[in-house]
């Protein structure tokens, strides 16, 4: 396979209001803002998020966190005040479920999911 990594996109409706909000999640500002209306944060295993003003379609996408531990990943999401749907689908095991500002969903999958395997 010639694809090497991948990057998510998500759409939103303010760019400035998202930002501030996923660099409290994330825990810091994008790594880039190539356009106005548009920010990237890069992770240690090599893959991105990007987000990106697209009225007509926020609130539709959806990203999944890879997460070495569950358990702290459920502390800062309450520490944040952030509603948690968590759930743990027998298939796939444990995961946490919350959205941004405009609906989007964001997963998070901890390692009983298999998504951190090699």
């Amino acid at each position: 396979m010639n694809i090497k990594n991948a990057l998510a996109g998500i759409s939103i409706k303010d760019i400035e209001a998202s930002v501030a909000w996923y660099r409290s999640l994330i825990g810091r500002p994008p790594d880039i803002r190539p356009l106005d209306h548009v920010a990237g944060w890069q992770f240690p295993g090599g893959g991105w998020i990007e987000i990106f003003e697209d009225e007509k379609r926020a609130g539709s996408s959806t990203v999944i966190f890879a997460v070495e531990s569950q358990e702290s990943q459920l502390e800062l999401l309450e520490t944040s005040g952030i509603p948690v749907e968590h759930m743990n689908i027998p298939s796939i095991g444990d995961v946490a479920i919350i959205r941004d500002l405009d609906g989007n969903m964001i997963v998070f999958a901890g390692p009983t999911t298999g998504i951190l395997d090699d």
